[in-house]
């Protein structure tokens, strides 16, 4: 049959389905947009201004990749407050997507209406909800990058810029207030009815310099992270699908629940780790824990002498560096090598979506195998559910 295309995802996608051998591609239509060309003969200083481009959804996550992807080219470790100030944007991130998703995307096919702008007639209390979660985001992300998105105060090295005590303050008690709403957000995605779907999947997340994952007892260095997460260029998708260890993989929110321990049994028990659909409750999850864990970080900084030193090249460092954090969909991958200059001659991106592609076909084979006595209107319905699902990043795909 012709595609069907996906509504309410990042970016433009459809599905190509064969019903008769219950198949199905993932077709990705937007064009290869070379990010990866045009940063070589730019400075490496360059980079993590450039980057963030390739997406307005997790701007965020790129730049502290190419920061760091920089930083470990050059052998500098930036001060503990500089950590301390980046995870904190990086939290500030992660709401920033997931809320956008679950409310705005996936949450109109629970309630039964076509877009998530409806809610603020359909639900009122609940758009409100919505709108709190996004708005103490959107400040954690301004108090420390200067700016919601694309933020301007990180460089190479530290911060150009650092936020005063008294607006970590303030923001701390904004913190503190949004966790409500957060904890809301949980119960309500805690309370849906998802869709029945059975699959084997195997999850990966980063750890430290590690690649964890469900269905290996030796884990990766991320330092080794090309050797095992091998990407393949197929016909009819314009962005690469990537396998670890040759399987295919969930990255993202229910990958990081079931790998890591910090998430206990009170949230692992709310969820179906076979199930995909449930990676809408895992971000729902996260959400919650994000705002708790940002309130520990600020605190942290708020008894902590914000480092103003921007720490220098080691003119020994190997010249080449890999960039790695958990962004909202996954683990994502900033491989930088530079000339005796600081100019870029190579680089790479591998991002969370494209690791997700094969698991997403996988998961939709699965489906179709197990909703053949389903009409197919149904069937397609939960098709592009599923997909959405997943929260793939078109844009971040074809970067």
């Amino acid at each position: 049959m012709n595609p069907e295309f996906i509504t309410k995802i990042e970016g433009h996608g459809a599905l190509h389905i064969d019903w008769k051998k219950n198949n199905v591609q993932l077709n990705v239509l937007e064009g290869e947009r070379l990010f990866e060309g045009i940063l070589v003969g730019r400075t490496a200083e360059e980079s993590h201004w450039i980057t963030p481009r390739i997406c307005g959804v997790c701007p965020v996550a790129h730049h502290l990749a190419s920061a760091k992807a920089a930083e470990d080219a050059f052998g500098i470790i930036p001060a503990q407050s500089t950590g301390l100030l980046r995870d904190l944007m990086l939290a500030g991130q992660l709401i920033q997507s997931h809320v956008l998703h679950l409310f705005f995307l996936a949450l109109p096919d629970y309630l039964g209406i076509d877009k998530g702008t409806e809610l603020s007639k359909k639900n009122p209390a609940l758009f409100k909800t919505a709108l709190s979660l996004k708005e103490i985001s959107d400040e954690i992300v301004f108090c420390v990058g200067g700016r919601n998105i694309h933020p301007m105060t990180t460089t190479i090295g530290g911060f150009l810029k650092v936020p005063a005590k008294k607006s970590l303050e303030k923001l701390l008690g904004k913190v503190k207030i949004a966790e409500k709403a957060a904890k809301k957000t949980m119960e309500l995605f805690s309370s849906l009815a998802y869709p029945e779907l059975d699959v084997d999947l195997e999850f990966v997340a980063q750890k430290g310099d590690f690649i964890l994952s469900t269905g290996d007892v030796k884990r990766s260095l991320i330092k080794d992270y090309k050797q095992d997460l091998q990407e393949e260029v197929r016909q009819y998708s314009s962005a690469k699908f990537a396998k670890y260890k040759k399987r295919e993989v969930l990255a993202g929110a229910l990958a990081r629940i079931a790998l890591y321990d910090e998430y206990g049994r009170e949230y692992k028990d709310k969820l179906n780790f076979r199930n995909p659909f449930y990676n809408n409750l895992a971000q729902a999850i996260e959400i919650y824990h994000l705002t708790k864990t940002s309130q520990d970080i600020i605190d942290r900084l708020l008894k902590t002498e914000l480092d103003l030193t921007i720490k220098k090249p080691n003119l020994e460092a190997s010249l080449r560096g890999i960039g790695a954090l958990e962004a909202p969909r996954g683990g994502l991958y900033h491989e930088l090598h530079l000339d005796s200059n600081g100019i870029i001659t190579y680089a790479n991106i591998l991002t969370p979506t494209v690791q997700n592609l094969s698991s997403i076909e996988k998961s939709a084979r699965a489906l179709l195998e197990q909703t053949e006595k389903f009409a197919q209107k149904k069937r397609e319905r939960l098709l592009e559910m599923l997909v959405r699902a997943y929260d793939p990043c078109i844009t971040c795909a074809v970067h």
